[in-house]
Order: C-alpha cells, then sequence, then structure tokens
C-alpha cells in the first residue's frame, strides 16, 4: 500500500509539473517610417503555463505591463515613437485562439493585476523600460531632437528607433566620426562608435589614434570594413561601445581641438575632426542619457 501511495504521489507531482507551451502575440497601433500609422501585430513570445487559465493570466498581466509602460512613457513626451498595444491574442500549442476562455475568476484575476500595476511600479518583466523612465529628462530631449534623423527599423519586432546625428555622413564613401544608438520598446541601448575614412589610396588600418587637447588616445576596432569605387576607397568600423572606451568618448565631446591617425599597415593618415563632428558627440551623448541611457 505504502509502494502503491508512494507511486501515486511521484505521478502527482510529474503531472502537477508538466508545463505546456502557448504563444502570446501583441497587436498595437505602430508609427509608419513613411509617416501616419497602422495596426499590426509584434513578433509572438513564448509562454508555458500548467494549464490554459495560468497561460492567460500571464499574457494579460504581460499585455497590462505593456500598456503601463506605454503610458508612462507617453506621459514624459516619449510616446511619439512607440507602438501602441491595443490587444492580444493567446494561442496554446495546437495554434488555437484561446483568448476567451472562460474561467469563473476572469474578470476578478484582470481587476486585480490592473490594481497591482496602478499602484506599483511596473513589474520585474520590464525593469530595464522601468528604469530608463524615472531618468527621462523630457525638456532636454525636445531641446535635442531637432539636430537628429530618427530612424524607425519598420523590421525590427521590439519597435526599434535610431538615432543619429543630421551631420552624420548618409552613406559610407564620405569621411564621418559620430555616435549613435537604438530605442526599442525593451529600453534604450546599443550606443554606438561610427568611424570613416575615405581617400584615394588604401591603409587597411588596424586602430586609430586621437590627440585631443593635445591629450593622446588609442581606439583597436573589432573589425574594420573596406569597400571602393571610382578610383576612390572608404575603409570604416561601426561598433558597440564599451566602459572602458568612456575616457577617450568624453575626451572627444568635450575637446576643443582634435584630430586622428589611420594606422594602417605600411601607411597612415590624418583627419581633422571639424567642431560640428564634436557638438554632435557630446549633443548624441547628452540625447543618449536624457532618454535614459547609462555611460
Amino acid at each position: 500500500m505504502k509502494k502503491l501511495l508512494l507511486i501515486v504521489a511521484i505521478a502527482a507531482s510529474l503531472f502537477s509539473g508538466c508545463q505546456k507551451k502557448y504563444q502570446y502575440v501583441e497587436e498595437v497601433i505602430e508609427h509608419s517610417v513613411l509617416g501616419g500609422i497602422k495596426e499590426s501585430t509584434k513578433e509572438p513570445e513564448n509562454i508555458k503555463a500548467a494549464n490554459d487559465t495560468i497561460a492567460y493570466i500571464n499574457a494579460y498581466r504581460k499585455y497590462c505591463i505593456s500598456q503601463s509602460v506605454y503610458q508612462r512613457m507617453a506621459n514624459e513626451g516619449y510616446g511619439e515613437y512607440l507602438d501602441i498595444p491595443i490587444g492580444f491574442k493567446l494561442y496554446n500549442s495546437d495554434g488555437e485562439d484561446i483568448t476567451n476562455i472562460y474561467f469563473t475568476t476572469r474578470t476578478k484575476q484582470e481587476e486585480k493585476i490592473a490594481s497591482l500595476l496602478t499602484n506599483i511600479d511596473t513589474s520585474t518583466h520590464s525593469t530595464e523600460m522601468n528604469t530608463m523612465a524615472t531618468k527621462i529628462d523630457s525638456v532636454k530631449i525636445k531641446e535635442l531632437l531637432p539636430y537628429f534623423r530618427v530612424k524607425k527599423d519598420e523590421f525590427d519586432p521590439n519597435g526599434g528607433t535610431w538615432y543619429e546625428p543630421k551631420s552624420a555622413p548618409k552613406y559610407t564613401n564620405q569621411n564621418g566620426i559620430y555616435l549613435y544608438f537604438k530605442v526599442d520598446n525593451t529600453g534604450i541601448k546599443n550606443l554606438r562608435f561610427r568611424v570613416q575614412y575615405f581617400a584615394d589610396d588604401w591603409l587597411f588600418f588596424q586602430k586609430v589614434r586621437f590627440s585631443l587637447d593635445s591629450a593622446a588616445y588609442e581606439y583597436i576596432p573589432v573589425r574594420t570594413e573596406t569597400d571602393n569605387g571610382e578610383g576612390y576607397i572608404w575603409e570604416w568600423f561601426d561598433e558597440s561601445l564599451n566602459f572602458s572606451d568612456k575616457n577617450l568618448i568624453y575626451a572627444l565631446a568635450n575637446a576643443k581641438s582634435a584630430k586622428m591617425k589611420f594606422i594602417g599597415r605600411q601607411y597612415y593618415g590624418i583627419r581633422t575632426i571639424s567642431k560640428q563632428q564634436i557638438v554632435d558627440i557630446k549633443r548624441t551623448l547628452e540625447l543618449y542619457k536624457a532618454m535614459g541611457g547609462v555611460y
């Protein structure tokens, strides 16, 4: 009898721990890259739950968090480039829509979730976005935005938008140096450093040395790219910044005079960094921080 009870207990434990797979699909109104708005859906997210009821509760919580985050950002004057959540669908492992599933405590559970999100900061599901929202300086953002090109990535399921200075080259076959970054529905991220060298002779540069107000710095890119056409060459790198690069970047942003030396395999090339480029590096850092970035 004891053996039978033990087997039943083990079976019950295994059964209770069984997790079914579901897909959560959020419905949004997104801002088109060409202007205007349109209804769309985000990439499906997987949810694991013991049953349909728990899966629905988890899905409803995710949707309420999305609404809460959007509303908070909009109140800070930052909702213009974020997708607006307007609904969701929940599908079981067979692809059946169970969004309208009935269970006796459904209304009570929905009210409880909505009440919790009203009275506390957005949950751990959106910690990064919540941190970002608390640090937003909407006045500074409005001051700086006219100096930037804002480009929405229509293929990014997280609604990514890129911010880069208007003075930055639009094409690779130009000399340039600038910072840019990305914002999406999960937060601000990916502060990037791009440097372009354009000339009529190859350098195949492997590092760049900077002279900033007579102080010397060095940056070694992980990878450089090359291309050529019509008798000219262009070489460049485009990389995410690390905190180890902070001294160089802040020195660049505050330099009164600046030059960079591209160190190639056999030769080198020197370029002066213009005052406009310095100003826009500083502006990009300021916008990044005003939107909640940390660097």
